[in-house]
């Protein structure tokens, strides 16, 4: 973007000193000058700092000062100039499922997630490592460095083997991931768990039999042996510095309350945290008010899990009153509004969470509506989205969110969502060098707003095209359309025998058992819906 665009202070006429080069950081143990037009060190937008760079040594940031003042104090470093661009933190995708796969193969027709989930399980199991990389690359490529692995099972019945798997490919990528290890001890065929039996029995008697023979479980098993399997993953990895631990439920539902607060007595001792799914769909709504009339949160608080150190992922159908409790708890919340958008899940209301003073932060569940990894462009969404207003209800009109709160969504939020607050989501001396640099380019044309600013200008028409360099640690991963120190060839060839792999089914006669299960499943679930809105309309 032309400087003309965005008054600033100007740039010295005299020539910088120091050596300017295209020097590739590695392995994040050199030293480097990187020199854009302007530097955003958080998530404060009046924080632009033009003529200013950031000095980069030893993995960390060194210095951020003006650009003069940098070279002339560090003349025997080299200086990176990046010219009609911007650095900023690297950002955060709060989460997502480490898979790389369209979704097409994983779930036909994005196929609403609670027939999805058994229809995918009903495939062949899939190899994380290849998933988990072509992931995380995509991921370096959109400027994105850091990434919450939700922990989903992907079914093969090894579910150490699958996280160890996908931890191989992160390291790999050099991409720093928070891997969750998740679990359930309930409703993992249907939920509520005792309306199994009926359900059964109205199926046809071979698909019964598929579904309840014998089978290796999906995840670790009971909280003991979930708590046992965090024990080995943290004394193998513990000291991998791209690489930190959570927990991961994937909805109150499928979770005792046993099992709920083994967990999070655990998480709690570690100081790692829990990242509990609720109301990610209407039927997940409609289950908890069947199990829970006092109100799934209500149980949740008497178990005492809301705390800050829960963060609540999704909550598409939360009240004003669970809205109020969330708060008064400081419990953080995650959104993916493409992914929701496909599913038909609804439309979280992040205009009421942002008033009650919920940190929101945002994720790509590997389902974004472009079926991508652009963190910017799901914020647009977010953002637009956030403006839908229950006009039956009388509003209030939900505005836009500032400038502050979107980029908090992608940065110190987001941190804070998955155990990293105050260690990541902004550049501060001392703090790890994960940043990214976006050219500004692009955000140039004959839609640019003249009397916006900067940053109003960028988050409202920047995307992932628009990354030119990635680092994390120090190091640079990404730079113009190219990976650093990874073999897109082969990462490709990967990710084409998956997805081969993919569409076969793991039993032969599941197949023909798909649309009976799907119909099945959908009469079951709306039949829970009519009856929770019928509960809801008579209190």
């Amino acid at each position: 973007m032309t400087r003309s665009a965005f008054p600033a202070a100007a740039r010295p006429d005299t020539p910088l000193s120091g050596r300017e080069t295209d020097f590739d950081l590695g392995d994040g143990t050199e030293s480097l000058i990187l020199a854009p037009d302007y530097v955003l060190p958080g998530g404060d937008p009046e924080g632009l700092l033009p003529d200013f760079a950031v000095l980069v040594q030893d993995g960390k940031i060194a210095a951020i000062d003006i650009v003069t003042s940098l070279i002339d104090a560090h003349p025997d470093v080299p200086v990176e100039r990046l010219p009609d661009s911007i650095l900023m933190p690297g950002l955060i995708n709060a989460h997502q499922q480490g898979r790389a796969l369209t979704a097409a193969p994983l779930s036909p027709g994005d196929d609403l997630l609670d027939n999805a989930l058994l229809v995918r399980l009903a495939r062949t199991s899939l190899d994380p490592y290849p998933l988990a990389l072509v992931a995380a690359t995509d991921m370096l490529s959109q400027g994105i460095t850091t990434a919450l692995h939700a922990g989903a099972s992907q079914g093969t019945g090894d579910y150490e083997g699958e996280l160890r798997a996908a931890i191989r490919g992160y390291l790999e990528a050099g991409i720093r991931a928070v891997i969750c290890v998740a679990g359930i001890d309930q409703g993992q065929i249907i939920s509520p768990e005792a309306d199994l039996p009926g359900f059964l029995d109205r199926l046809s008697p071979e698909l019964a039999a598929l579904l309840t023979e014998p089978s290796l479980p999906t995840y670790a098993g009971s909280a003991a042996d979930t708590i046992a399997l965090m024990d080995r993953l943290i004394a193998d990895f513990g000291g991998e510095p791209t690489l930190s631990f959570r927990y991961a439920i994937p909805g109150p539902q499928y979770a005792s309350d046993g099992f709920l607060t083994a967990i999070a007595s655990d998480a709690k001792q570690r100081g790692i945290g829990l990242h509990l799914t609720v109301y990610e769909s209407q039927v997940d709504w409609a289950v908890c008010q069947t199990l829970y009339p006092d109100g799934v949160l209500v149980r949740l608080d008497r178990l005492g899990i809301l705390t800050p150190d829960l963060t609540l992922v999704q909550g598409v159908w939360l009240s004003p009153a669970e809205i109020e409790l969330l708060a008064a708890r400081g419990v953080s919340t995650v959104s993916t509004p493409g992914s929701n958008l496909r599913l038909r899940h609804g439309i979280a209301r992040l205009g009421p969470l942002l008033r009650a003073g919920i940190p929101v932060a945002l994720g790509t569940n590997n389902r974004a509506l472009a079926d991508d990894e652009d963190l910017l462009s799901e914020l647009r969404l977010a953002a637009g989205l956030a403006r839908v207003t229950d006009i039956s209800q009388g509003g209030p009109w939900d505005t836009r969110p500032t400038l502050t709160e979107q980029l908090a969504m992608l940065t110190d939020n987001a941190a804070r969502a998955i155990g990293l607050g105050g260690k990541s989501g902004h550049l501060s001396v001392g703090a790890p060098a994960d940043l990214m640099v976006l050219s500004l380019q692009g955000i140039e044309g004959p839609s640019l707003d003249l009397d916006a600013s900067l940053i109003e200008n960028l988050l409202g028409r920047a995307s992932a095209r628009d990354v030119c360099l990635t680092m994390i640690g120090g190091a640079i991963r990404y730079r113009e359309g190219e990976l650093q120190g990874i073999d897109r060839e082969r990462v490709s060839a990967l990710l084409r025998e998956a997805h081969t792999y993919s569409r076969a089914a793991a039993d032969p006669a599941w197949p023909e058992f798909w649309s009976e299960l799907r119909a099945h499943l959908r009469h079951h679930y709306g039949e829970k819906i009519k009856l929770a809105r019928h509960r809801q309309n008579s209190a």
